[in-house]
């Protein structure tokens, strides 16, 4: 009768005509094990599975687990009702109960639990699962929801579920996959193997196969920097070539990452192992390499100082070196190169590994994406021979990107560049490069006061940081140079007080400084997932007296693109500072800094204009500019508020 019911609201709802209803009614008594109607419907595809499952919900004709039981013949009626029984004391669901009283198999459950929910019964140890599917769902998540994802096609993705009756994680699955959930379900133990040979396995095999192809080198003393070997270890050493094979994968997971560095933090009797990823620290799956690496972390410490042949039994010090690499990359040899930086901590040793891709070596000003304005004026002053460009702005603002781009512009055959840098991060062909290295005395100071006897056109200085090094810049910009440097100020006119502070004298200032460049790099909303969405009120109020209307936010949702952050890459913002003829005035004169920051806002390119730009275009959100900008460009985004 209830059948006849569902048939019935069926052809009311213009789901199926009577026609395809009694084929449908035949198919089922034909049908030797028990099949829903509304199963057979949707093999015949008369009506979808959604629509089934909206229908059934809807009207709450959902068939019971024992009904299906009892039709399939799986079980009899008093052992139906003893288990109802049971289960009115104990509280479980109906099929936990079945199998504690052995009167079911778990298969036999499970598939009677599929026809209940309408959705299939998976054999998952016959089936080849993508492993790439597992950056869908973090490994966390999975172990504790007992979740695996088997299959993807188009905007839908395929889970298989221990309790697939869970909405409320087929809803989280939904969220921050930002894909359908379809849902299947297996034996228990079945789901155990399959996330175990997904997310344990596939990790420890996709970074031994990755590390495979990564050849660490190290320079010996007595060849030159083309003859580097491979380091070679004693077949009896085990805990070193254990060591040596953690480097490599975690080189490999940062590589995979798109991390600029790894670092290794010892704290109590672990090793914290995080990777700095668009600028932000984040912990990542590492599988059973985690446990190794607190496991074999004096090995791990010795063989990175080996690379950077640093002292291995030197504890108590900060130590510094480098190392090279070889990474097969698409069948292609890349070689990378790593600044290595230990330090000593209350627990033991930390390092810090720095990864530089040469082949993400910046190659003109017009390639780092600044804006227009500030893109054109700063290739004009480029074109000057004679003075002084300071890049400004915090530790991993970009600044030496910026001034390599700078010397790449400024290239030509006919002219020479020389740098002083600490520690030199990418090697060009086209200048001679200089390392910093103050216990033999070769600090900035003493390398441009050598550089002017090499008559170069172009200097590039790494940091103007001290007295000295101020006054040989000024010099040298005096004396027909054109010298390229960084400062660590807040914002662009900030320079000016810093360098008084370093004992510059105002007319030297006024006469050789031309522009001075702040920066700070902002993450990027990922374009795979980029949504609209509002602001709060409060985050509002702090850019703006009024905020803009007709404009559109955006945010990441978070993806597989992404590794779920909602943000992909970074972006450059800037402000450019020239000062006018006002401002020399102001600084000759010793006028307040007060006076002489109201003055160079009339000759800066704002780095707030940059800011609403890229808010415009979607590329970057507020909550991202707060973090990052400084309050100065914070504050003048209200004057870009309208009403």
């Amino acid at each position: 009768m209830a059948q006849h019911n569902l048939g019935e609201l069926l052809i009311k709802e213009g789901l199926v005509t009577e026609q395809q209803l009694g084929t449908a009614l035949q198919i089922q008594r034909a049908q030797q094990t028990y099949k829903p109607l509304g199963q057979i419907l949707v093999e015949q595809r008369v009506i979808t599975r959604k629509q089934l499952d909206l229908f059934l919900d809807f009207y709450a004709k959902r068939p019971q687990l024992g009904d299906i039981l009892l039709r399939s013949k799986a079980i009899t009626q008093s052992e139906l009702d003893l288990a109802l029984e049971h289960q009115k004391t104990t509280g479980l669901p109906l099929g936990e109960m079945l199998l504690r009283l052995n009167l079911v198999t778990e298969e036999v459950m499970r598939n009677a639990l599929c026809v209940q929910l309408n959705i299939p019964f998976v054999d998952l140890d016959k089936l080849v699962i993508d492993q790439s599917l597992t950056q869908l769902i973090n490994k966390n998540y999975a172990r504790t929801h007992s979740v695996v994802p088997i299959g993807k096609s188009g905007n839908s993705v395929t889970v298989a579920m221990d309790d697939p009756t869970d909405a409320g994680v087929i809803e989280e699955l939904q969220s921050f996959t930002g894909f359908t959930v379809n849902v299947v379900t297996s034996t228990r133990a079945t789901i155990k193997r399959a996330f175990a040979r997904v997310y344990e396995e596939k990790s420890a095999a996709e970074a031994a196969a990755i590390a495979e192809r990564i050849e660490l080198m190290v320079d010996t003393e007595a060849e030159p920097v083309r003859g580097r070997r491979t380091l070679r270890y004693a077949e009896n050493e085990e805990r070193t070539k254990t060591a040596d094979e953690i480097v490599r994968q975690l080189i490999s997971v940062a590589l995979r990452h798109r991390a600029t560095d790894v670092h290794l933090e010892t704290l109590g009797h672990r090793v914290l192992t995080r990777f700095r990823i668009d600028g932000l620290l984040r912990d990542l799956d590492l599988g059973p390499v985690e446990e190794a690496v607190s496991e074999h972390a004096k090995e791990i410490l010795s063989r990175i100082k080996i690379l950077g042949k640093l002292d291995i039994a030197e504890r108590r010090r900060p130590q510094d070196g480098s190392f090279r690499a070889r990474v097969d990359k698409g069948g292609d040899r890349v070689h990378l190169d790593f600044r290595i930086s230990i330090i000593p901590g209350y627990y033991g040793e930390s390092a810090v590994l720095r990864i530089l891709d040469p082949r993400n070596a910046p190659r003109a000003v017009s390639k780092l994406g600044l804006s227009k304005p500030v893109t054109d004026r700063l290739l004009h002053l480029l074109k000057r021979t004679t003075g002084i460009i300071l890049i400004t702005g915090p530790t991993g603002a970009g600044k030496s990107t910026t001034l390599y781009a700078c010397l790449m512009t400024l290239y030509r055959p006919e002219i020479r560049i020389l740098t002083a840098e600490d520690p030199i991060e990418y090697v060009y062909d086209h200048f001679s490069q200089s390392e910093v290295n103050e216990k033999i005395g070769n600090t900035f100071a003493n390398y441009i006061r050598a550089f002017l006897r090499h008559d170069p056109e172009v200097m590039m200085v790494g940091e103007i940081r001290d007295e000295e090094t101020a006054q040989m810049a000024f010099r040298a910009a005096q004396t027909g140079h054109l010298l390229l440097s960084t400062m660590h100020t807040n914002d662009a006119v900030g320079a000016v007080m810093r360098l008084l502070n370093l004992g510059a004298e105002p007319s030297l200032i006024t006469s050789s400084l031309l522009a001075v460049l702040a920066q700070r790099l902002v993450r990027e909303v990922c374009a795979s997932c980029k949504q609209e969405y509002r602001p709060s009120d409060e985050l509002l109020r702090e850019f703006f007296d009024v905020p803009p209307r007709d404009f559109a936010w955006y945010r990441g949702r978070g993806c597989v693109h992404c590794s779920f952050t909602g943000y992909k890459g970074r972006m450059a913002l800037s402000e450019l500072w020239v000062p006018s003829d006002e401002d020399v005035i102001l600084i000759n004169k010793g006028a307040p800094f007060d006076e002489i920051r109201t003055s160079s806002r009339r000759s800066t390119l704002p780095m707030a204009a940059e800011a609403m730009e890229k808010l415009r275009e979607g590329r970057t959100n507020l909550e991202e500019l707060i973090r990052m900008l400084p309050y100065s460009a914070i504050y003048q985004c209200r004057q870009f508020s309208t009403a």
